[in-house]
């Protein structure tokens, strides 16, 4: 018996153009590298969202409301703030202060406009 035709069985392989260690699934190379050691293979259906998820719709929702309608954005500030990405909780602080000077400018707006038309 020879284990020439005998298929690789799945595992992490050291891959010799690049030193990384990638993930063999039986059938083809996948595209899970690691440079260090043998992790565990990936679970069927496996999904790894990158560290610094940037989640995109949340920080444009923000910005929009804190313009259009600043309590609403105020609210998502504070949501975007608390999300664990940095990449998405940095903007959190510029929304709310974003909220807060548009609300500002709109009350000296309505007050400004107020004033003036009760003077004859």
């Amino acid at each position: 018996m020879t284990t020439e035709n005998a298929p690789t069985p799945a595992g992490w392989y050291a891959e010799p153009s690049t030193g990384q260690q990638r993930y063999w699934d039986g059938r083809e190379w996948g595209p899970y590298a690691s440079a260090y050691g043998s992790p565990q293979p990936p679970a069927q259906g496996w999904y790894q969202q990158p560290a610094d998820d940037f989640q995109g719709g949340l920080v444009a929702c923000g910005y929009v409301f804190a313009v259009l309608i600043p309590l609403v954005g105020f609210i998502l500030g504070i949501v975007t703030v608390t999300r664990p990405s940095k990449a998405t909780s940095r903007h959190g602080v510029w929304i709310i202060a974003l909220s807060v000077v548009v609300f500002v400018v709109a009350i000296a707006i309505v007050s400004s406009g107020n004033s003036s038309s009760t003077t004859y």
